[in-house]
């Protein structure tokens, strides 16, 4: 069982941690529940296959597969809230622009002033920009295959 460091701050971020597999407590909780109400706001008006919804149901797959495949829950609940976060430029733009390159860019910069390691801010951004099925970013870390897999599951 993993523990809870909360306070193992440094200049480069904050080492986040899960108490058990699938359970954040403390800061994690915290940080992850904000990146949900920023995420929250991008849907409004959004589409119905992908809108806020299906990214709750995508989270709610990740919180179930995510532990068993030994997952860093903080990036891949974040890049569940986040990974269509650029669905709404695509739909506007007719498909002329990819949610998943335009999704890791904006989340680039909501994820940047956070207290998150720098390889836990790549690795959410990889997640957004992997996620998409004819992307040409294939995921290439657990929690990317594991978004990417929790995505399709929900298309079904």
């Amino acid at each position: 069982m993993r523990t809870v460091d909360a306070g193992n701050c440094t200049a480069d971020g904050c080492k986040f941690q899960t108490a058990r597999p699938g359970q954040l407590t403390g800061a994690s909780r915290r940080l992850v529940d904000d990146i949900r109400r920023h995420a929250r706001t991008a849907f409004a008006g959004a589409s119905g296959s992908h809108d806020w919804q299906h990214s709750l149901r995508v989270h709610k797959l990740c919180l179930r597969i995510g532990p068993e495949e030994g997952a860093d829950m903080v990036v891949l609940e974040a890049a569940a809230f986040l990974h269509d976060i650029g669905r709404a430029s695509q739909d506007n733009s007719n498909g002329s622009v990819c949610h998943a390159a335009k999704g890791a860019r904006i989340a680039e910069a909501l994820i940047g002033p956070m207290p998150l390691e720098t390889g836990q801010k790549e690795n959410i951004i990889h997640c957004i920009r992997a996620h998409r099925y004819r992307s040409d970013c294939a995921p290439q870390t657990i929690e990317a295959r594991v978004l990417f897999d929790a995505d399709k599951l929900d298309a079904i």
